[in-house]
């Protein structure tokens, strides 16, 4: 696995998804949309302390090309589900962060 999206990019755009009673170690997630080279942030999610309900949308002329999520008090590494979601769903990349140690990755997904 080798990250396609720099690291920069995926720290900048992450922003808390989660509002003020929303718990630290739930999961959230947002949608990375891409135009030619430009990333955007798109539609944003929140869920529970190991899974995350998302629709995937993208700004006007953006399209879908990974999502980016957290894994509270976890790796940074994909789980096989993070994997198969992935894959269903057709999306390239993938970006984890673990917000208590600010670690993010982010992966190609085949």
């Amino acid at each position: 696995m080798r990250c396609l999206i720099q690291r920069q990019k995926c720290v900048t755009m992450r922003q808390p998804v989660h509002g003020a009673d929303m718990p630290e170690d739930y999961e959230t997630a947002f949608t990375i949309c891409q135009r030619n080279q430009e990333l955007a942030r798109g539609d944003g999610g929140a869920g529970g302390p190991y899974a995350v309900t998302l629709n995937i949308g993208c700004p006007t002329g953006y399209t879908p090309t990974g999502i980016w999520h957290s894994h509270p008090n976890g790796t940074v590494t994909p789980s096989d589900g993070d994997y198969n979601q992935m894959r269903r769903l057709r999306l390239r990349h993938m970006c984890i962060s673990v917000p208590q140690t600010g670690e993010t990755q982010c992966y190609e997904v085949k």
